[in-house]
């Protein structure tokens, strides 16, 4: 009797020792307030129906770096384009390099050549909740 009472207390501190590990392990996850979110909506003042074909792309970019390409820190692509149309992206808090600036970057295309385009800079504040208003102009004529 002593040997299966040894075997189910060494069980139930097995299974004891690993809800706690699993538990700690998690805690290393993020958590809501470790996210951050960056949300809004692009649009364009012309009053133009986008053909079926057209493809908007929304992206997050580090543009601290002068003299090089941004780097795209998340991109959405889409083929189901509305005016407005909304984005949002979650990143975790340490994706994000104090000192760096951030900024929103969109563009509709139809069969690969550009229709829209920002023309000014979005740069975003990670530390705000406001959203990311776009506005994208018509390319060429």
């Amino acid at each position: 009797m002593g040997l299966t009472m040894n075997r189910t207390l060494s069980k139930l501190l097995m299974s004891f020792v690993l809800s706690v590990s699993l538990v700690v392990g998690l805690g290393g996850c993020a958590s809501q307030s470790d996210l951050v979110t960056i949300s809004g909506d692009v649009m364009y003042r012309e009053r133009i129906a986008l053909p079926e074909n057209a493809v908007i792309k929304v992206q997050l970019n580090d543009v601290s770096l002068q003299d090089t390409k941004a780097i795209v820190m998340a991109e959405m692509v889409t083929d189901k384009v509305t005016t407005p149309h909304g984005f949002e992206f979650q990143l975790a808090r340490d994706q994000f390099q104090q000192g760096h600036t951030y900024a929103i970057g969109a563009r509709i295309e139809v069969e690969g050549k550009l229709w829209f385009i920002n023309t000014q800079s979005y740069i975003v504040n990670i530390d705000a909740i406001e959203p990311v208003n776009v506005l994208v102009n018509k390319v060429g004529g």
